[in-house]
């Protein structure tokens, strides 16, 4: 076992047949605790089994590196996300609640405005009327109506609603509930589901479908949750029911001052009270904060007083606050401290490790939106960064990409008509009368040979070569190597402006070879089915390579941490959002502030610019950050 503090001993060893309940801030060793619970369980124990549920694939990845080797791990560990965990039982259990065999997910929100719209012609609506469309110019109209239907449907599965209630919520609008029914029952007819119903239906099979949670409790008799704080009652409703009356033996980790999710119906409540009411834990906290200066342990202590301990061997570190006349001024004083830093001999008092590098920098906002200056001045100045993105996987832009990502979801799911009709667009095909037809694949590869598309020959041979693969076992490597073969001769037969298909087809034909050797390596199944999933999933997500410096939102940095932080824009209506009016929204905004400064293990420089450039041209003066003003007090 790694060291631990007292207090963090404590908790890896406390009692196994209970419910423990761990409140950790920031930087004091929670990943650290909750890897040791798990090493300690399966050392302590026989042949029992733990589930460790984190909140980000990425996080999962670090925690099985982190037991590698653990006598045990493979047989007895299921370290994942609470999604991929509802997967699995959809897969194995799904037909016992009526659901399609290998439901398909559709986790673009572009696909699932598309079932929405098909869903109201189907049942005879006038879409345009639906909508309140008079004319093009509300196109902008459209989209939110379209958009705020599909979040009051996640409202809906997030919060496990009945009809009963559904029709008690939304009482104003006499056909939400039917609007909804067609929604899912186009949903299923296409063969898909969106990633809400993971939840909902695994909840269902465990609830309806007993005896398929008592297969799962034979095996695993302990439960690990990580961020805890970020649960929504679907989730936490899932735990309950995976647990059932035998597992007692449940640890939730979590700090109620980083909740950040309030906008996927995530609350505190969860790890606060309905945890404490419903498992009787006993409670641990840490505070000691092992990871941040003091400068940093300081400012986080103006936002969120008491809620941090510095260590005792905790650096000095480093704190600035500036005001700048424009984000342009901003830009560019963030970039000379920038390349001020990458000096040769830049004195860092030796809190830093090794020479100061751009990959131990990240400059944090937000909202992407407050990006344009920074990156356009990181641009002029040649000085490499990247943009921090979730785990979901960007659509592929090469005909080849498209044909390859779109025909396999085709093949897999034959009635999968959202994604078809955006294959047979690629192609420029017009679209079957009927889907469902297993050689639909054949039968379109059949019809490229007079389309006026970049290489059609090889565009039905990929389509072929899909149709042939094998689902249970597919051979992606030969399949992967006979098209990097066929696309490396092509471009020696092409004039050399016109390689520039060919060369995003082989880089993303790369990528999808990467994937698939990612998918092997992590031991996640050995069919298309899986492998599709998996990246649906974001379980094949890899930001490894990423250079440079990191461009970041708060919320797609939870979790990580630097040792130099930029945080810009700190300004009110962009920090906090100018959407949080009620309370609940406004702390919620300062969690998102807590979470910022305490990603910075050693310096933070925080920054607002006192005025803005609106998106519609004029510049407008802005008002310090509230937030601002609590750590200058």
């Amino acid at each position: 076992m790694i060291s631990l503090s007292s207090s963090q001993s404590k908790i890896v060893e406390a009692p196994l047949s209970g419910a423990i309940r761990v409140l950790a801030s920031a930087g004091s060793g929670k990943t650290r605790v909750l890897t040791e619970r798990v090493r300690h369980i399966v050392d302590r124990t026989k042949k029992d089994g733990v589930v460790a549920i984190t909140f980000t694939n990425k996080a999962a990845d670090e925690m099985q590196a982190r037991l590698e080797g653990l006598d045990g791990f493979e047989d007895r560990c299921w370290i994942t996300t609470i999604h991929s965990l509802c997967q699995r039982i959809i897969d194995q259990y799904g037909h016992t609640i009526g659901l399609p065999s290998e439901l398909h997910i559709y986790e673009r929100d572009q696909d699932r405005k598309t079932v929405f719209l098909q869903s109201l012609r189907d049942n005879g609506t006038d879409v345009d009327t639906f909508l309140n469309v008079t004319d093009s110019k509300t196109k902008r109209d459209r989209e939110k109506v379209i958009q705020n239907y599909l979040d009051q449907f996640s409202v809906v599965k997030r919060n496990l609603l009945f009809a009963d209630e559904i029709r008690e919520k939304y009482s104003e609008n006499e056909s939400f509930w039917h609007i909804y029914q067609a929604y899912q029952d186009a949903l299923l007819q296409s063969g898909g589901m969106d990633f809400d119903d993971i939840l909902v239906y695994a909840v269902r099979i465990l609830l309806e479908q007993p005896w398929c949670g008592q297969i799962y409790r034979a095996k695993y008799k302990h439960l690990c949750v990580d961020e805890a704080q970020d649960l929504n009652r679907a989730q936490y409703e899932f735990v309950k029911a995976f647990c059932g009356t035998e597992i007692q033996s449940v640890m939730m980790v979590g700090d109620p001052n980083q909740m950040i999710y309030g906008f996927n119906g995530s609350s505190n409540e969860y790890l606060c009270e309905r945890f404490v009411e419903d498992f009787k834990p006993k409670t641990f906290s840490l505070n000691e904060n092992y990871r941040s200066s003091k400068a940093v342990i300081y400012l986080a202590n103006k936002l969120k007083p008491g809620s941090q301990i510095e260590a005792n061997f905790a650096k000095n570190g480093r704190s600035e606050i500036k005001a700048f006349q424009d984000e342009e001024s901003e830009a560019t004083w963030v970039c000379n401290k920038i390349q001020d830093f990458l000096e040769p001999g830049v004195d860092s008092d030796e809190e830093i490790e090794g020479e100061i590098s751009l990959s131990n920098i990240v400059i944090l906002a937000r909202n992407r939106f407050a990006f344009q200056c920074i990156e356009k001045e990181l641009t002029d100045r040649e000085i490499l960064y990247s943009l921090k993105k979730g785990e979901r996987r960007t659509e592929p832009t090469s005909i080849f990409g498209k044909v390859l990502d779109l025909g396999i979801r085709l093949r897999l799911n034959p009635k999968d008509w959202v994604d078809g009709k955006k294959l047979f667009s690629t192609l420029k095909v017009k679209y079957p009368e009927q889907w469902g037809h297993e050689l639909q694949l054949e039968n379109l590869a059949a019809l490229l040979s007079d389309v006026e598309i970049s290489y059609p020959k090889m565009q039905s041979e990929v389509l072929r070569a899909i149709q042939q693969l094998n689902l249970d076992e597919p051979n992606i490597p030969k399949f992967c190597a006979t098209f990097t073969k066929r696309i490396e001769e092509l471009s020696l037969n092409v004039e050399l402006q016109a390689t520039g298909e060919l060369e995003r087809s082989l880089l993303e034909l790369r990528e999808f070879r990467d994937l698939w050797t990612a998918f092997k390596r992590k031991g996640l199944g050995d069919s298309l089915s899986a492998f599709r999933n998996a990246i649906a999933l974001g379980q094949l997500y890899d930001d490894g390579n990423q250079q440079g410096l990191t461009l970041s939102t708060v919320h797609t940095m939870k979790g990580l941490e630097k040792d130099i932080v930029f945080l810009i824009g700190m300004c009110e209506g962009v920090f906090p959002d100018y959407r949080a009016e009620k309370k609940q929204e406004l702390d919620e905004e300062l969690n998102n502030a807590f979470v910022a400064v305490t990603r910075s293990r050693r310096w933070i420089f925080i920054s607002y610019p006192k005025k803005r450039k609106m998106p519609w041209g004029n510049t407008r003066v802005q008002t310090l950050s509230r937030f601002l003003k609590l750590m200058e007090g």
